[in-house]
């Protein structure tokens, strides 16, 4: 007698982790407006046991794209906070930290473009949970180690400083503004260093 297909039993934690997984790819690739259920079926788990681990879409969003991020920008800025590097020319240091910002916000693009969608934000489920302050906060840290990188003149150093951040990772989710496509990686890093580069020793 033939039995029917057997179901294999998941390992502890797994459904935890495909739920995530899932998360962060769609997020990244649809934005918040992703919906639990669609992240369910991609996850091959039920939308009751995804609420029950995460208690809310935001708690979802907040674990899969802003734990990482925060964690991924304590470690970029710890590698820099002893001024390891410092003393290399200027465009190399510019371009080391352009790209690591380039790869960060690449690797998060789902968060940056929804952090930067004030429709997304304001009155929202995910500005209840605070989770634009922690991604903020995040921000803020890369803002100051890029004081360093940069070398801007002091009372102009935190909007350059600024403005080089926010334009990394808007090159980071601009994808479409490219009638054939987003450039290289290589090519983005080293034309925003050359700008800052040059502009800095023209400035004086």
């Amino acid at each position: 007698m033939s039995q029917g297909p057997v179901r294999r039993r998941r390992l502890k934690g797994e459904p935890r982790r495909l739920l995530i997984e899932s998360a962060t790819y769609l997020f990244n690739e649809h934005g918040y407006s992703t919906s639990t259920r669609e992240i369910a079926d991609h996850a091959g788990v039920s939308e009751t046991l995804m609420f029950r681990y995460f208690g809310s879409k935001a708690g979802l969003f907040r674990e899969a794209m802003v734990v990482p991020f925060v964690a991924f920008v304590d470690g970029f800025v710890a590698e820099r906070a002893d001024g390891a590097g410092f003393e290399e020319p200027a465009l190399e240091l510019t371009k080391s930290f352009v790209g690591g910002l380039f790869d960060l916000f690449r690797g998060h693009r789902g968060l940056v473009a929804a952090l930067w969608s004030t429709a997304t934000f304001d009155g929202s489920d995910l500005s209840a949970a605070g989770v634009d302050e922690d991604v903020w906060q995040a921000f803020n840290k890369l803002v100051n180690v890029g004081r360093a990188a940069v070398q801007g003149r002091p009372a102009r150093n935190e909007i350059v400083t600024r403005a080089i951040v926010s334009m990394v990772a808007g090159m980071a989710v601009s994808d479409r503004s490219f009638e054939h496509g987003l450039p290289s990686r290589d090519v983005i890093v080293d034309e925003i260093a050359t700008v800052i580069t040059h502009a800095r020793s023209s400035s004086g």
